[in-house]
């Protein structure tokens, strides 16, 4: 687990961190369905699993933004891991489900090879399945939950206990004139990054597309607050009263 620790003071994001890590939920959420028709192409012909064809390709957009790498450690330190891992859930046939964790591995092959041996691991054992690595903070937490798809998920987060761990959920496919699309619920420290890392158009390949809409995993308004700027500063009215996650903050001149 290599990491490095970073300057908040020069750190560009310093008030956006210290402002969300004050709030009581400083995660926000962001629900859509991407286009997975050639991931799911892909498995078919290999005869091989959906969910771990589609985690895989998750996990290696992930792990090309930096952003999905940052966590809080001790309350008010960052550091940026420089390869990050998955805790997927796993379901046995009892109905239970143990926490998993595979290793990051670019080749896919590989990747799939050391997740059966831990699906299997996860399968034979019983309870919640804890291991050294499944409570690592270089991961992400995952769910699948191919039943039904969704347009908004509530995920558990640890509040309390300083929590800075993304969560990515999948719900089932939806076939739309021959399109897979998968529905993709991802949560994450709105101290550590905003929805345009989740999708950010410098990346080759966005783990969501730009153009599908964005909606939240709790029941809110996307809200635009004014910004007053003065020569000095930049100061938001005192009648805007924060009581939702996800702000965009904008000139009040691109308001009128």
């Amino acid at each position: 687990m290599t990491k490095t620790k970073l300057n908040i003071e020069s750190w560009n994001r310093k008030e956006h961190f210290r402002f969300f890590s004050a709030f009581d939920d400083p995660f926000f959420g962001i629900t859509t369905n991407v286009d997975f028709t050639t991931i799911y192409l892909e498995a078919k012909h290999d005869s091989q699993s959906f969910f771990l064809y589609s985690l895989h390709h998750i996990l290696t957009k992930a792990n090309e933004t930096d952003e999905f790498k940052l966590r809080i450690e001790g309350g008010n330190s960052v550091v940026k891991y420089d390869t990050i891992h998955v805790s997927p859930t796993i379901g046995r046939e009892d109905g239970t489900f143990g926490f998993a964790f595979f290793e990051y591995i670019p080749d896919r092959n590989d990747f799939i090879q050391q997740a059966i041996q831990e699906i299997t691991r996860v399968k034979n054992s019983t309870g919640l399945s804890f291991s050294k690595n499944t409570g690592r903070e270089d991961v992400i937490r995952y769910s699948s939950i191919p039943w039904f798809s969704f347009s908004e998920m509530k995920h558990a987060v640890s509040f309390k206990n300083g929590d800075s761990v993304p969560r990515i959920s999948t719900g089932k496919l939806i076939d739309t004139n021959g399109k897979m699309l998968l529905p993709i619920s991802i949560c994450a420290h709105h101290g550590l990054m905003d929805g345009k890392h989740i999708n950010y158009p410098n990346h080759k390949e966005s783990l969501l597309p730009i153009s599908l809409p964005i909606l939240s995993c709790y029941d809110i308004d996307i809200l635009f607050v004014p910004m007053v700027e003065t020569n000095e500063t930049r100061y938001i009215p005192d009648e805007f009263v924060f009581t939702f996650v996800c702000i965009i903050f904008a000139p009040l001149k691109d308001l009128v």
